[in-house]
């Protein structure tokens, strides 16, 4: 009995994985493919990135939030969960005009955020990347950009789509 009702769950995980994966891909079709339209990008911290260069070993989470966001606010803290020495997954993040650099780095450090933040003051990167919802997350892998979802993610959902872009190469 135990064993049926083991097997009809992972059933239906198999199928909500299968059907996240789709929703993901055909999200995904208005992304520009490759990294480079973002161009070389400078975080809040004066940092160069090159996010062609820095996906091309291992995936990269590229997540386009805003301070102003409601649902940001629950996601944040997870993708900063993705930068812990546990996991240490890469993290690109754009916050989508959320005001000046001095006042979204105080933002940061408020909230605790230990991911790099690239300030679009102006919403330049947002719509260079089609982004219509905050959050959104990409993987960026291969300079390419994977695997786009909007909304609520959860940390297993984020590091479930870091493997299956590693997978898929």
């Amino acid at each position: 009995m135990l064993l049926k009702r083991l097997g009809k769950a992972v059933g239906y995980l198999l199928v909500l994985m299968v059907i996240v994966t789709a929703v993901d891909m055909w999200r995904s079709q208005d992304l520009p493919t490759e990294v480079a339209a973002l161009g070389t990008m400078t975080t809040l911290t004066g940092d160069e990135i090159d996010l062609n260069a820095l996906s091309a070993e291992q995936p990269v989470l590229v997540y386009v939030w805003a301070s102003w966001c409601g649902v940001c606010r629950i996601v944040s803290p997870m993708v900063d969960m993705l930068k812990a020495d546990m996991v240490n997954a890469p993290v690109v993040s754009i916050a989508l005009t959320s005001g000046s650099n001095a006042k979204l780095a105080h933002y940061v450090r408020e909230k605790g955020y230990d991911f790099s933040v690239v300030n679009d003051t102006d919403n330049r990167l947002g719509q260079v990347l089609g982004i219509k919802v905050t959050p959104t997350l990409m993987v960026a892998y291969k300079g390419e950009l994977r695997y786009a979802t909007a909304g609520i993610t959860t940390l297993p959902g984020m590091l479930g789509r870091l493997w299956l872009a590693k997978l898929m190469g």
